[in-house]
């Protein structure tokens, strides 16, 4: 497992040992893949046509797939460059606490930042500094009702333990850890 660095100081990314690209960017790229998007409503079907979201069409899901994702990058990167010169309005605007009942300030807090039903998971650090660990497109009302969401709890599980295990609980430890 490898940090990679997204935007200066503030947001970072895992990039998992087989894969070439980062977690955030292999969610973007995946999110503009027509082919990716028409593979996973098919696939996921049900969810779409009667789903928690409304009535889609493979191709309808599709088109939103693609101006969600845009939105969602864009205000990622827009509140990544204002977290430079305002704290209170940086990254901490779009991500929130995964678990709404978790309202502490712990090292390495599950976070989620969405648009609609486009999720990215990451790694709070410090006030407005992330880790994304990846993200999903969700169509359900809760994580554990697919196994695609929740396999993207187990790696964000997995990075908290890593980064635990390592020492890696502020800026520093990940500079360092960049570094290495």
């Amino acid at each position: 497992m490898k940090i990679v660095p997204i935007f200066g100081e503030i947001l970072f990314a895992v990039q998992y040992p087989c894969e070439t690209e980062d977690a955030f960017k292999r969610l973007f790229n995946s999110w503009a893949d027509p082919e990716y998007l028409e593979e996973f409503f098919e696939n996921n079907k049900a969810d779409i046509t009667n789903g928690y979201y409304g009535t889609f069409t493979v191709e309808g899901a599709i088109f939103e797939t693609y101006e969600y994702a845009e939105e969602l990058e864009s205000r990622i990167l827009a509140l990544a460059e204002n977290s430079k010169t305002n704290i209170k309005k940086g990254l901490e605007e779009i991500f929130k606490p995964l678990h709404t009942s978790d309202n502490r300030t712990v090292h390495l807090k599950q976070s989620k930042a969405r648009n609609r039903w486009l999720r990215i998971y990451a790694l709070r650090i410090e006030r407005n500094v992330y880790i994304v660990t990846g993200g999903v497109i969700k169509l359900t009302r809760t994580m554990q009702e697919r196994q695609h969401t929740m396999d993207e709890l187990s790696k964000l599980n997995k990075c908290r333990t890593y980064l635990t295990e390592r020492g890696i609980i502020d800026i520093e430890g990940i500079i360092e850890e960049i570094e290495i």
